[in-house]
């Protein structure tokens, strides 16, 4: 009965988060870095370890919106779902996880469980574009009503279109926690000591991954690119003197700066 109530809890958490992905509301909470602590926490709260669910929820939510941050639903982009990914992710992890005593265990669950979730946000994707075509259907049966003057379609519209994509959420969440979790704990299961600290290793390299995206998004040349990697060495070769490397890297963004500042006073 509990793996039920946690599964249907999941699936009721990503049918709002992936509502307000695009369809009702748009207030934020289908981000990674707000549905996977929000995930994390009710389930912490409901296995009665609320600390250890925000933590995880917090670490996937981080990785997953630096990996993703550059994906976004503009016009006739669908991006991978990155809110149903962010969800499953820490309920896979932590559901299969959370009754080992053994910290690498826990963790090659927490590691696989975020693993996953980039190809389940992009099955989400494909299911996304499903439920944008029976969309597409019921606005045109909304605009042919409309056409009769029957104007109470529109309501009626809009609330298919939600029940559709809370529909797709829900199910989509269901099955998947309710028929991963034992195939993730049997996989755990599996591995040795040295394949599970190979786990905890490529969990600790995949921030790496996330800021690699998000230096591509804010580092247009060479220039920058330069700075950037200088920024990083400081900070590895100062590591017990930080402040030298904090200081050092103020006044290269002030040089940085001031050079790009000259030009355009030149022209004025």
């Amino acid at each position: 009965m509990e793996h039920l109530s946690v599964s249907l809890i999941v699936a009721l958490i990503g049918g709002i988060v992936d509502l307000d992905s695009t369809a009702v509301v748009q207030c934020m909470i289908s981000q990674p870095i707000v549905a996977a602590p929000l995930t994390g926490l009710i389930l912490g709260s409901m296995l009665g370890d609320y600390a250890a669910g925000l933590q995880l929820g917090l670490m996937v939510g981080v990785i997953l919106q630096l990996v993703w941050i550059e994906q976004l639903p503009l016009g006739m982009n669908v991006p991978p779902d990155a809110a149903l990914a962010s969800v499953l992710s820490v309920a896979l992890g932590f559901c299969a996880g959370h009754n080992y005593s053994s910290y690498a265990e826990r963790e090659v669950c927490y590691t696989v469980g975020l693993l996953i979730s980039v190809g389940l946000g992009l099955l989400g994707r494909s299911l996304d574009m499903f439920v944008r075509r029976l969309n597409t259907n019921i606005d045109s049966w909304v605009n042919q009503k409309i056409e009769d003057n029957n104007f109470g379609a529109i309501r009626f519209g809009h609330l298919i279109g939600s029940f559709t994509t809370f529909t797709k959420a829900f199910i989509f969440c269901f099955l998947i926690l309710w028929f991963g979790v034992e195939p993730l704990k049997y996989f755990t299961r599996m591995m040795n000591i040295a394949q599970s600290g190979g786990f905890i290793v490529v969990q600790g390299l995949l921030p790496a991954v996330g800021f690699s995206v998000l230096a591509s998004m804010c580092l247009k040349n060479k220039t920058e690119i330069k700075y950037f990697i200088g920024g990083i060495l400081l900070f590895t070769i100062f590591p017990s003197k930080i402040w030298i490397a904090i200081i050092a890297s103020f006044m290269v963004m002030l040089s940085y700066y001031s050079k790009t500042q000259k030009p355009k006073k030149g022209k004025k």
